[in-house]
């Protein structure tokens, strides 16, 4: 394997025994691919840490599945997926890399975003999704972009360009994406961006037209909504709940209007941080297939997902190439680090590609090369591992720091993954005067109307920790403390 935890979802409420899940989801990743012949599994005992389970229920799904034939243990070596499988593999349908000529539909969009305000630079900016600069690997990425421009200036700074993105960059991300979060990819099912905003560029000229019908979630990410409305889309709500998206409601809304996208964010949902129930994920996917949607599945908190037993995205279990999913390095690196991705069927990955090649030519191959650089070495991973374990902390010692200074006037959940929190207001605190006066004392948090997409009210605040350590976390929330005793007061707040 390689240097990526594996990502294997179990649910320890279900009746069914650990180890009989455990077989069923590897067996499912050899089959479809996820898991190729030769690949070495880990370890029963580093199985068994890393899903927080019984080494026992590790040595008991290995002698199941080698009895089955699924994998080979050889004592000096290790555990591996055998060579020869029971039988042939059958690939699902729409998720096989295929080449082709065909590069068409060109419909430039423009409009204008909408955007929160630039906070003070000596404010503690609470930023959703956001992480501690101070902590992201620069020296090793300048190592890495030294390399990369002395062993190919020719290739990297001169054009002939996959429109699909560096093909070495794809390769290592299709690692990553097989063992972070389970997906069965090949380079011809990816294609690179420039971050959020270049994606939805790209997704708003290949996936509807203006006037067609869009879906997002409400309470949901407003940069997309926003995107979308620029390029023309009639937007339609769908409730979230404490089971993520309502997907009764999303049925009664395909009875009136035919979709053609739906754009969600499963594992967890952003803005609330709640997982989408099961057996939701299994009828959403059925609907997509049925009423012909596709699904656009954003991941912007990858990296930062539990170590044991995370949720893995809807796209994991799409059997029918339904689900277009994208992510980025903008946490794990940075921000200015702009690469991001797309990961769907071939056929729907050469048409954005075709887009890409009509707005983004000729990419940025030296930052793609960077990128792949810092992948390939392992230092992204070791990166990730030493940074997920602070985050964990910080995570916790925000909560205590939010009920310490400002319980009752707040209730929050540990959502126990994620780089945000989402907070409940209490009623009978003056919800806007205390953002305003939050930021004149200089602490920016994003209300819970920035996500509603008709921009109403609701009693709430998303609030990111990562990027602040105790002394600083501790020092905003007094701050935040002292805001809401101005606005209760009725003192005028202004920046």
């Amino acid at each position: 394997m390689s240097g990526w935890d594996l990502a294997i979802a179990l649910d320890r409420e279900s009746r069914e025994p650990l180890y009989l899940q455990l077989v069923k989801a590897i067996e499912e990743g050899i089959r479809h691919g996820r898991f190729k012949p030769g690949d070495a599994l880990p370890g029963t005992r580093g199985l068994a840490e890393l899903l927080g389970v019984n080494r026992n229920t590790t040595l008991a799904a290995y002698k199941e599945l080698e009895a089955e034939g699924w994998i080979e243990v050889a004592p000096d070596r290790g555990t591996f997926v055998a060579r020869k499988l029971p039988f042939v593999v059958d690939v699902p349908a729409g998720i096989t890399a295929q080449d082709s000529a065909s590069w068409k539909r060109a419909t430039p969009r423009n409009g204008a975003f909408f955007q929160p305000g630039a906070p003070a630079l000596e404010s503690f900016q609470l930023i959703p999704d956001a992480t501690d600069l101070r902590m992201a690997p620069t020296e090793a990425i300048h190592r890495a972009y030294g390399r990369v421009l002395k062993r190919h200036p020719e290739r990297l700074l001169q054009p002939g360009w996959d429109p699909r993105g560096l093909l070495d960059l794809r390769d290592s991300l299709c690692k990553m994406l097989r063992d972070m979060r389970g997906l069965t990819v090949e380079t011809g099912n990816l294609v690179l961006t420039r971050g959020l905003m270049s994606t939805l560029n790209l997704v708003s000229r290949v996936l509807f037209a203006p006037g067609d019908a869009v879906a997002v979630e409400n309470p949901g990410q407003f940069r997309v909504a926003e995107a979308f409305r620029a390029a023309g889309a009639r937007l339609f709500a769908v409730p979230v709940d404490g089971k993520g998206l309502d997907v009764g409601a999303l049925e009664a809304l395909l009875i009136q209007e035919p979709l053609r996208l739906l754009y969600l964010t499963a594992s967890p949902q952003h803005p609330t941080q709640v997982a989408l129930d099961p057996v939701r994920r299994g009828r959403l996917l059925e609907l997509s297939r049925v009423h012909g949607f596709r699904i656009l599945e954003g991941d912007p908190s990858l990296g930062f997902h539990r170590e044991k037993n995370p949720g893995l995205p809807l796209a994991s279990e799409d059997p029918h190439g339904r689900v277009l999913y994208f992510s980025s390095f903008e946490q794990i690196l940075a921000p200015g680090l702009q690469v991001g991705f797309l990961a769907g069927e071939a056929n729907l990955i050469k048409a954005l590609a075709q887009q890409r090649q009509l707005v983004d030519w000729p990419g940025n191959l030296v930052q793609e090369a960077t990128i792949e650089e810092t992948l390939r070495d392992g230092e992204i991973a070791r990166h990730l591992r030493r940074i997920r374990k602070l985050t964990e902390e910080r995570r916790e010692s925000m909560v205590d720091r939010l009920l310490l200074h400002l319980h009752p006037a707040i209730s929050v959940r540990n959502p126990r993954e994620g780089l945000s929190l989402w907070l409940r207001v209490a009623e009978d605190v003056p919800l806007d005067a205390w953002i305003e006066c939050c930021r004149a004392r200089g602490v920016v948090v994003y209300p819970g109307s920035l996500y509603d997409l008709h921009r109403r009210t609701l009693p709430h605040i998303c609030l990111g920790f990562a990027a602040h350590d105790l002394d600083e976390q501790n020092e905003a929330c007094a701050r935040m403390a002292l805001a809401l005793q101005d606005a209760r007061r009725g003192r005028a707040c202004s920046t």
